[in-house]
């Protein structure tokens, strides 16, 4: 492929022209809440090379952008039986859909955007327990030319600052995660309990991050949501449909003889639809989309995403020294901490001197 920027869809079209008017129109509400506009579903959520990778010889392949379109084929025809009244479905057909909401989970910007945070908070991590010096030796051996103190802080307090350095998400590494995870997690919501919402009036949002994964109230912070913790996944069909899908494990005690509940239909309400459409509108990362003559986002809070929490893989202030955390300490106390496994001290774990210098991605910082 040359070297060309293409216009890529990180939400499937197919999927939003549920949520469209005849004339394949539908609004783009960006978060807090303003501007509201209405385009077509072909503009809505395109991000310029979004899964173009980068390839050994240096170029560039939109591979798998035209493979995720051999499964949202069969997605789609699924979805419209759905739509079309045909429920359970089982067999091609579940599987294809239980594909695609796996592939639309993990190919999110979310789901990217969290690689990003977690390398920038191992890098800050590696580096603030080596310590000041070691960033230098590291910077001076990569780039053959002496540091001074005056670089070294600016350094030092860029890459150890809370969340670690600004690094560019990778297209490539967020590619690899996606296909190593993709059929495990297709395997696992094919699996699992599904139940169809169907409602007569009462209209349902999407987002740019239509896949939702909810947890109950009492879910411990600290614990993170993802695949194997969620309670629920929660998935607009279109501004009259939305799917559960519930694992297994919610269900321990079945009547005997009874192996697996079954998937059913329920009558949608008032108050089921505005919780979909909280919970949607709560786990967007920067755009809400609905019908454009229709208010379903109307008395719902919607948050601003640059306040949002920033995931974090650890709480590391404690262990950042300038000094390195094994600083002065005995030997014996350095191979017991060491036998911890903390990056940069075990055998098995990383060093400073596997961290890239310049480090890949990282954004140029500003003056100041």
């Amino acid at each position: 492929m040359a070297n060309r920027v293409r216009r890529q869809h990180t939400v499937s079209r197919f999927y939003l022209k549920g949520f469209a008017d005849d004339a394949g129109k539908i609004r783009r509400v960006s978060l807090p809440g303003e501007p509201s506009i209405v385009l077509s579903t072909g503009d809505a959520t395109v991000i310029k090379d979004f899964y173009t990778v980068t390839l050994p010889d240096g170029s560039l392949s939109d591979f798998f952008e035209r493979a995720f379109s051999d499964i949202e084929g069969l997605a789609a025809e699924a979805l419209r039986r759905i739509l079309a009244g045909t429920w359970p479905i089982e067999g091609e057909a579940r599987e294809a859909f239980a594909t695609w909401v796996a592939l639309q989970h993990l190919r999110s910007e979310d789901v990217r955007s969290s690689q990003g945070y977690m390398n920038a908070e191992m890098i800050r991590l590696i580096v603030g327990i080596s310590g000041k010096e070691a960033l230098r030796s590291l910077i001076q051996g990569s780039e053959s030319r002496p540091v001074s103190d005056e670089e070294l802080d600016r350094e030092w307090m860029d890459i150890t600052k809370p969340g670690g350095p600004d690094v560019i998400p990778d297209a490539n590494q967020h590619v690899r995660l996606l296909t190593s995870l993709l059929p495990t997690t297709a395997a696992y919501l094919h699996d699992c309990h599904w139940t169809l919402f169907k409602f007569d009036r009462r209209s349902i949002a999407t987002s740019d991050h239509p896949v939702t994964l909810a947890v109950a109230p009492d879910h411990p912070r600290w614990q993170g949501v993802g695949i194997a913790t969620a309670e629920l996944f929660l998935v607009p069909l279109s501004r009259r449909a939305a799917l559960t899908i519930q694992p297994r494990r919610r269900f321990p005690q079945l009547p005997m003889g009874v192996e697996r509940v079954p998937d059913f239909t329920k009558k949608g309400t008032t108050a089921i639809a505005r919780s979909i459409n909280q919970e949607t509108a709560a786990r967007a990362r920067k755009y809400v989309y609905h019908h454009p003559d229709e208010t379903p986002l109307e008395g719902l809070y919607l948050p601003n995403p640059e306040t949002r929490d920033r995931p974090s893989v650890s709480n590391a202030t404690g262990l950042i020294r300038e000094e390195g955390l094994f600083s002065g300490m005995t030997d014996e106390a350095r191979r017991a901490l060491s036998a911890t496994s903390i990056p940069g001290e075990s055998d098995s774990g990383m060093s400073i001197d596997d961290i890239p210098w310049p480090i890949p991605g990282r954004r140029p910082r500003t003056a100041g």
